[in-house]
C-alpha cells in the first residue's frame, strides 16, 4: 500500500466523552411537575411555565384524559446547552400510559418549563418501545 503521509490529523473514530449527570435540582423540579400533571394542578404548573410556553403547558394538560394517574417514570433525559429534555410517562391502573416530553430550564435559580409536548400515540426519535 503507498505511504498515505501524515494521518495524525485523519478523521477516525473519537473517544466518548463522559456521560453528564443531570442537575439533582433538575431532576426534583422534574418529579414535582410531573407529580402536578398527574394531580392535573392547573395553577401550580401555570407558576412553572415561561409564558411562550404557557398554551402548549394548557394543551398537554387538556389533552391528559380525566382518569386518575396514580405515577410517574421518567424514561429518559438528554442535555441542550443549558436545557433538558425529559421523557416521562404517567401510570394509571385502568388507563394506557399517558407520554410526555418537557424542556427544563433554570431561570433565576428556578427550573421552569421551556417547552411541553403530548408524545402518546406517535412515533418520534424518542419513542420507547415498553
Amino acid at each position: 500500500m503507498p505511504e498515505l503521509g501524515d494521518r495524525s490529523r485523519a478523521i477516525g473514530p473519537q473517544p466518548i466523552g463522559e456521560r453528564s449527570i443531570p442537575p439533582p435540582a433538575m431532576l426534583a423540579a422534574a418529579d414535582r411537575i410531573l407529580d402536578l400533571l398527574v394531580q392535573r394542578s392547573c395553577a401550580a404548573l401555570n407558576a412553572l411555565v415561561v409564558e411562550k410556553a404557557a398554551a402548549e403547558l394548557e394543551a398537554l394538560i387538556d389533552a391528559i384524559p380525566p382518569v386518575t394517574y396514580a405515577s410517574h417514570k421518567i424514561i429518559a433525559h438528554a442535555k441542550a446547552n443549558d436545557h433538558y429534555y425529559v421523557k416521562a410517562r404517567l401510570f394509571g391502573e385502568s388507563t394506557e400510559p399517558f407520554t410526555v416530553q418537557l424542556r427544563l430550564g433554570a431561570r433565576d435559580g428556578q427550573w421552569l418549563i421551556w417547552e411541553a409536548v403530548n408524545l402518546t400515540g406517535g412515533r418520534t426519535a424518542w419513542t420507547c418501545q415498553g
